[in-house]
């Protein structure tokens, strides 16, 4: 995908906390990165969720206006929050992330 891609752009990125780390990740999210994310100018849908069975397992549903947009979030500073926090209370360290082109609305 090439920065001044003008598609729309969707990522999910998806973690578990750790064990006893569910309350602390979820704030994290919450509030260090949900409500900065949301207000960014390209950043059209930021959705959180869990996982219905097994509490702690998070995805998180990510709409870019495009490329470029995504490449903003990535070097934000609430981005390196989260990445810290990531770091130390989720499995791995670090989400999976896969993106996604929009084909429908």
């Amino acid at each position: 995908m090439e920065m001044d891609d003008p598609n729309e752009v969707v990522l999910i990125a998806e973690a578990t906390a750790l064990p006893g780390k569910r309350d602390e990740l979820l704030r994290a999210v919450l509030e260090g990165l949900i409500p900065k994310a949301l207000a960014e100018p390209d950043v059209s849908v930021f959705r959180l969720h869990e996982d219905r069975d097994q509490a702690g397992r998070f995805m998180l549903y990510e709409r870019f206006h495009n490329w470029g947009s995504v490449e903003s979030h990535f070097t934000a500073e609430h981005f390196a929050t989260i990445s810290e926090a990531l770091a130390e209370l989720a499995e791995g360290g670090e989400p999976k992330i896969t993106y996604y082109e929009v084909l429908t609305d």
